[in-house]
């Protein structure tokens, strides 16, 4: 039976299923489609693997010539496991690291870092999506009623309706980098502002220290004015007492009380300082005055000053600064507009493609009123090669610019720090020389 059935003559008698017509052009059809979407994966394959290449220089971070060691730091306190990240820690004061610690929670300078890092991270998240696809739906319904003078028109046209549903699509293929260059540019950016954000950090505890100890110092001076006030009183009524008994003269009484009276008028002034300097911290600090002077003691003696804390050696410290970090990052960023603006010099590979249907009536928006395109698109500005080679000029200057600041921002920074090191270790001096 198998060998009769596999027979021509036999297989031309087996009956026919009802409706071959309508298969057989469908079953066409499909496979043009799938044919024509193969086309479009394969292009689509071949341009991501195009889309590896990166054009433009590739960051290095400058070298930095540093001394081996801190010329004012001191030998035995620069073993590197001992180096201090929260220096203020040293003074071993509790009102001073209850108050930084509400500095860093509740500053405004603070807030408005964060809100810039936050800010630029979001447009991170977009340069992202600038890699991907954008498709955008489309819908309408629209009555038209043409001409009866149009000469392109038949007569009987009359209002007819049109029904549209769909989606386009547009996908620029990144062959040469420019879009991974803005998004690695907008991404060290982010880095900088976090960078940035630290330095306000910094900023805020340096300021809530040293608004802390002149406020404690302003009260100790305040406590000394009052005093010699209360005993320049205490002795011109003894003075004047005596003046009296006859024991005295007028000359000594009017020196007392001149005396007086000229710590009398300072009191005042250091008082409005005290206030001012209270002020402030309650400003740092993101609090009203009130609750501030409740917070702290009356009146409390100045900390000792520690010992020479330890720093490490200029490229243990100085890398952690955030000001070089931040500069180092918005160099970074430079370097990759480079890229972008050398991408200029090359073609750009678009994919656009639409799926929909549109029909005279709602009902009839089915399979048979389907529409759809697709296919790749080229550009290339090659006649503008000098506007593109002037751009990727400037953009160097801007990274060559760039550099200089980071190279600044490392010979300050070594500057501020051995200053530092050196007036700290000044006043140690005098202290243990009184």
């Amino acid at each position: 039976m198998d060998a009769d059935y596999l027979k021509p003559a036999t297989r031309r008698r087996v009956p026919r299923v009802p409706g071959p017509e309508s298969r057989v052009p469908i079953a066409r059809h499909e496979s043009a489609e799938r044919a024509n979407w193969r086309r479009v994966a394969v292009t689509a394959a071949l341009a991501l693997t195009l889309a590896a290449c990166n054009v433009g220089p590739e960051y290095v971070r400058p070298d930095a010539e540093l001394p081996p060691r801190f010329d004012q730091a001191v030998e035995s306190v620069n073993p590197p496991a001992a180096v201090v990240s929260e220096v203020w820690s040293a003074f071993k004061e509790p009102e001073l690291d209850a108050l930084i610690d509400q500095a860093l929670k509740a500053n405004t300078q603070i807030a408005q870092a964060l809100a810039r890092l936050d800010e630029t991270r979001a447009l991170a998240g977009l340069s992202f999506f600038s890699l991907m696809p954008t498709v955008t739906a489309d819908s309408g319904v629209q009555r038209n009623k043409p001409s009866n003078k149009d000469p392109f028109i038949p007569p009987d046209v009359g209002t007819t309706d049109t029904y549209r549903l769909g989606f386009d699509a547009t996908w620029e293929i990144d062959l040469f980098g420019s879009l991974r260059r803005q998004s690695e540019a907008i991404y060290r950016e982010v880095d900088a502002r976090a960078a940035a954000l630290d330095a306000v950090r910094l900023s805020v505890v340096a300021e809530t220290a040293q608004a802390y100890f002149e406020l404690r110092g302003t009260q100790a001076q305040l406590a000394v004015q009052e005093r010699n006030l209360a005993n320049l009183q205490e002795n011109l009524d003894i003075l004047r007492k005596q003046l009296e008994a006859g024991r005295g003269t007028e000359l000594d009484v009017t020196r007392a009380n001149a005396l007086g009276l000229s710590v009398a008028a300072q009191v005042p002034q250091t008082r409005a300082a005290v206030s001012a300097q209270e002020q402030r911290l309650a400003v740092l600090t993101a609090q009203p005055v009130a609750r501030l002077r409740a917070q702290l003691a009356p009146h409390k003696d100045l900390p000792a000053l520690p010992a020479m804390v330890a720093v490490g050696t200029p490229t243990e410290w100085l890398a952690r600064r955030p000001d070089i970090r931040e500069a180092d990052r918005l160099l970074a960023a430079e370097v990759s507009r480079i890229g972008v603006e050398t991408a200029e010099f090359y073609p750009k590979l678009t994919l656009t493609g639409a799926f929909g249907v549109t029909a005279q009536s709602f009902g009839k928006l089915g399979s048979e009123a389907q529409r759809w395109n697709y296919g790749p698109g080229l550009s290339w500005s090659f006649l503008d090669f000098g506007r593109v080679r002037q751009r990727v000029r400037a953009q160097r200057a801007v990274a060559d610019g760039a550099v200089a600041r980071y190279q600044e921002t490392w010979l300050k920074a070594l500057e501020e720090t051995e200053n530092a090191l050196a007036g700290f270790r000044a006043w140690n001096e005098s202290c243990a020389a009184l």
